[in-house]
């Protein structure tokens, strides 16, 4: 067999002309249509980016990095030579091959490396003549008598609010098997916008200034991000699987428009392509003939994952207070032998404020001629019967259809746990108002039944984020089904938050079970302790409210580690002391256990096993 040729070999040239001629025995060879390469010299180049790989299969995974051209007027392709190998002198190359990139793909590239061996480790380089990258290691997925999987659950690296400390703590707790990233892996905000006040003292300035639109201010915004040298060595040591969140496009995106997109930024389904290509040309994930980010995980039999998409394949507008909630309505007589439906007036110059019966007051009475302390008010109650009973889809039809389709496939092939990492909290998880650490009241009232919602937090409140499943309910009654049906024993991992959860997994209080939902923290975005005076009282305020709460922690940022056997999977929650200094502590503050076969009687038990 002819030996592959070295990397350090600067006379292995790369062209149109000559490329089939000197391809190495056994490599596979893909080039990119609409780039030229430089056929007479070598392209000078450096690899600012680091090295990626993800999407493990079991004989396959997708190998990443990028290449940045030494002369900036440089507009070509670069033809980039990759190697796999056992080990990492690579005396033992098992697959190598080239892989031409250019303008049309932000001279990214990646590389779907086949024919491996299944559950084993594998290191891997690229180089264009003598520039040699750092080297990766990866593995491929056990195919079957997986005894034990260990994975690092990570999200929501907001790079103006500090330091990516806990990306560096999960390479120092390892090793692990995967990292599962769920999200808001960029944040597209302009410089000064949802940052920490030290940005600047930290270097941590958004590139591009501006709020990123276009497909050059995504690509700009990954570059920056897969600068930081922790973000490239957690890349280098472990394959990722990702999925994208809203902030890959805009806050509180959906299928057809985001909350953060506004007249004057163009039309949503041009950023929303943008976005999306950025985000396929700057991620190690595998890409089908759509660009779909729903796809499966066999764990060596031990675990199936189904990674979801709940923000922009399927999504529909969620509802939202500042649109969706209406007044309340009252039936009074029109004055000619029928009924009418105005909106209710309450008179604030009482307390209580009483209200204003009379009809022809009312038939009478708008907002333009009310006098001043007379008021209409929100139905909250009809909002909240909306979110209950209307439907409204999360996911899309297609990727519901697949979803059962996968756990049915999981529970055939007699596997013990069905794992789906997905971006918003799934379980029943309404929010208490800041007042509530202070009035016992409000929790009284809504153990008693008396629920009221809206997107904004009030302060008398007990609110949903109707952004979540709690917004779809109808289409989380369905995923349940799906659950109960199929679920051996289900886990679901949230990110989004910035905050810690651990609960039973239900619709309702006092509900059945249908497993058990992770919520992992974030890497430096702010959770909801940060805006709150105390939020140690406000923290156990869920403890009250929710009796399917096992843990909640709304202040530290970190990430969390599962370790899953056939008898129980076991979560432990680490995180960073600060993350505005490059000096910080890994603190590991809660380990909780799932035993398998818990969920059978519709109640979920998790064990602290701290």
């Amino acid at each position: 067999m002819k030996k592959p040729p070295s990397l350090n070999d600067t006379k292995y040239i790369f062209n149109r002309r000559n490329f089939l001629k000197t391809l190495p025995v056994g490599a596979v060879a893909t080039i990119s249509v609409g780039s030229e390469v430089k056929s007479d010299s070598l392209v000078a180049v450096r690899y600012d980016h680091g090295v990626a790989s993800g999407d493990p299969l079991q004989d396959r995974v997708i190998i990443w990095t990028r290449v940045t051209p030494e002369d900036d007027t440089y507009r070509g392709g670069v033809t980039i030579m990759w190697q796999v190998a056992l080990d990492e002198n690579f005396s033992n190359i098992v697959k190598s091959g080239t892989v031409t990139t250019g303008l049309d793909r932000d001279y990214t590239l990646k590389h779907d490396v086949t024919g491996l061996k299944s559950a084993a480790a594998y290191f891997y380089r690229f180089s264009v003549g003598d520039k040699i990258s750092p080297t990766g290691h990866t593995r491929t997925l056990a195919k079957k008598g997986m005894k034990s999987l260990r994975l690092a659950v990570v999200s929501c690296s907001n790079y103006p609010w500090g330091y990516f400390n806990a990306y560096k703590a999960v390479c120092e707790t390892g090793p692990y098997d995967a990292v599962l990233h769920l999200g808001d892996y960029i944040y597209e905000y302009k410089a000064g916008q949802y940052a920490s006040e030290n940005a600047q003292a930290m270097n941590r300035v958004v590139d591009p200034l501006h709020e990123i639109i276009t497909l050059e201010d995504y690509r700009r915004r990954y570059s920056l991000y897969r600068k930081d040298p922790d973000l490239q060595e957690i890349h280098r040591k472990y394959p990722f699987i990702c999925a994208w969140d809203d902030h890959e496009f805009a806050n509180n995106s959906y299928a057809t428009g985001a909350f953060n997109h506004n007249e004057g930024e163009g039309d949503w389904p041009t950023r929303r392509r943008a976005a999306t290509k950025a985000y396929m040309e700057w991620l190690p994930i595998r890409v089908g003939d759509q660009p779909l980010t729903y796809r499966s995980f066999n764990f060596g039999g031990l675990a199936t994952l189904a990674m979801l998409d709940t923000r922009i394949t399927g999504r529909e507008r969620p509802l939202e207070y500042e649109k969706d909630v209406d007044l309340q309505k009252i039936e009074i007589p029109d004055g000619h032998g029928a009924m009418m439906s105005v909106s209710r007036v309450f008179d604030n110059a009482y307390t209580p404020a009483k209200e204003i019966t009379d009809p022809e007051v009312l038939r009478n009475s708008n907002s333009q001629n009310m006098p001043e302390t007379w008021e209409n008010r929100p139905d909250y109650s009809g909002f909240h019967r909306r979110l209950e009973t209307e439907e409204r889809s999360m996911i899309g039809k297609p990727q519901e259809v697949w979803l059962e389709k996968t756990l049915e496939a999981s529970k055939k092939a007699g596997v013990p746990w069905q794992i789906l990492g997905q971006q918003v909290i799934m379980s029943y998880r309404p929010e208490p108002p800041e007042s509530s650490a202070t009035n016992p009241q409000i929790i009284k009232d809504f153990r008693a039944g008396k629920q009221k919602t809206t997107y904004v937090p009030i302060d008398d409140l007990v609110i949903y984020n109707p952004d979540a499943w709690d917004g779809y309910q109808p289409a989380r009654r369905r995923v349940f089904d799906m659950l109960e049906k199929y679920g051996v024993n289900p886990i679901v991992l949230t990110g989004d938050t910035h905050c810690t959860w651990a609960m039973s997994l239900t619709d309702e209080l006092d509900g059945k079970h249908y497993g058990a939902e992770f919520g992992v923290t974030s890497i430096t975005s702010p959770g909801r302790g940060e805006r709150v005076k105390d939020y140690e009282a406000v923290t156990e305020t869920y403890y009250d409210l929710l009796d399917h709460m096992a843990y909640a922690n709304i202040k530290d940022r970190g990430f969390l580690s599962l370790t899953i056997t056939e008898k129980a999977t076991t979560s432990d929650w680490y995180y960073v002391s600060n993350i505005e200094t490059k000096e910080f502590e890994i603190l590991k503050k809660k380990s909780l256990r799932y035993h398998a076969g818990d969920c059978a009687d519709g109640k979920v038990t998790l064990e602290d096993v701290s």
